[in-house]
């Protein structure tokens, strides 16, 4: 769980809006299943007072990011506003979508792109296949851990070694399946050889009976980005598969977006 983002600001900067902080925690706290929720409710997620967790609400629906009906609260479309200047900017409609849409094409596998929100991986983009495999978390704007998944460890090992430690000191190593691993050093151990050979693969490590995938993408200055990845079903390919023809084709598609961004 991402913290509120008001605890995350420095109270003695006077140049920062604790209350503007608060106002998108509470957008915030609309997440996952907590798709419609009160009052009460909003206040306990985000750890303030009813009377300012109101007030923050009825400011949010005044301006349309949220409705009401009779108590209960949720996001509207026009929330996705926040996000356009990002996608835009980086042309995700226009240049990334492609890239991903012609890898799945090739590689015949629903292609993602997520990048890098703290200590979570954040979806951006996805090309879906239809008739494949797939899941339901992995969508736009969706997140997932770093350490368990392919996705999130392609990032993780490319980061610099004081980022990377400081991420690794807040993660939770609690097991979502039990082939998850979970222990610090030999995950390390892991990051340190995803670096050399270039890709991630995780076999049901996050969700049981699902394998994955992943490679990263760069920037000009050699910076890790994000990553590409794809997901199946385990048992579905041979280890000549992966390290052959599926990372070397999700290694070209993570290039190509590195270069379009």
């Amino acid at each position: 769980m991402q913290p509120n983002l008001h605890d995350l600001l420095d109270k003695e900067d006077k140049e920062t809006s604790l209350t503007f902080g608060k106002g998108l925690s509470v957008i915030l706290a609309f997440e996952g299943h907590n798709r419609v929720l009160s009052i009460p409710e909003i206040a306990a997620k985000v750890g303030l007072n009813r009377a300012v967790t109101r007030r923050l609400v009825r400011t949010l629906e005044q301006l349309g990011f949220v409705s009401a009906d009779r108590g209960r609260y949720e996001l509207t479309p026009r929330v996705l506003r926040l996000a356009q200047g990002f996608m835009q900017t980086r042309s995700i409609p226009q240049l990334i979508q492609p890239l991903l849409r012609n890898a799945s094409h090739e590689i015949g596998e629903s292609v993602s792109f997520a990048m890098l929100d703290d200590d979570e991986a954040i979806y951006v983009a996805h090309a879906f296949v239809p008739s494949r495999f797939s899941l339901n978390m992995v969508t736009v704007g969706s997140r997932v851990p770093l350490a368990p998944t392919a996705i999130g460890r392609a990032m993780l090992a490319f980061l610099d070694k004081p980022k990377r430690d400081e991420i690794l000191d807040r993660i939770d190593f609690t097991p979502y399946t039990p082939h998850t691993l979970t222990d610090r050093k030999a995950l390390t151990d892991l990051l340190n050889f995803i670096r050399i050979s270039g890709f991630c693969y995780a076999e049901a490590e996050y969700v049981e009976g699902v394998n994955s995938l992943a490679v990263p993408v760069f920037n000009s200055k050699s910076q890790v980005l994000g990553a590409v990845s794809i997901i199946f079903p385990q048992g579905q390919y041979g280890e000549s598969d992966i390290n052959g023809r599926l990372s070397t084709l999700l290694g070209r598609c993570a290039a190509d977006i590195g270069a379009a961004l």
